[in-house]
């Protein structure tokens, strides 16, 4: 199944990113789009990355997208697939990211949810605020 994977930021109506994902099954809760996703992000950062000079097209993508990253890997990622996942779902149970499927949000990790072909999950980062906390 491929669905499209839309980060974005909240306060901001711009994309940060959208990407074509392939998942290895058919999900049925929001645990199972994490913990796919989560696996395909462990892998991608243990490999070893190429240190060959950027294209143009990458360069204005990545700008895009708000940082451009370097090619070289300056240290060993040793996560387990456990590590990684508890690491996921401790963000999400502390509302560091929100998930949206199709225009509605998935607001618990085991409830039911229903992707197709082409699905948009969207992942809205939110901002911490910072300032005076008053007791009233």
């Amino acid at each position: 199944m491929e669905i499209y994977i839309i980060r974005k930021k909240s306060g901001s109506r711009k994309e940060l990113g959208r990407q074509l994902i392939t998942l290895n099954s058919d999900p049925e809760t929001l645990f199972d789009i994490l913990h796919d996703l989560t696996r395909q992000g462990l892998i991608a950062a243990q490999a070893q990355p190429d240190n060959t000079a950027f294209t143009d097209d990458e360069i204005v993508s990545q700008a895009e997208e708000g940082r451009i990253r370097l090619a070289e890997g300056y240290g060993e990622n040793y996560d387990t697939l456990e590590k990684a996942l508890q690491r996921t779902l401790q963000a999400y149970e502390d509302s560091l990211f929100r998930v949206f499927i199709d225009g509605e949000e998935a607001d618990s990790l085991d409830a039911p949810i229903a992707l197709d072909d082409g699905s948009e999950v969207v992942f809205l980062r939110m901002t911490m605020l910072t300032g005076l906390y008053f007791a009233f």
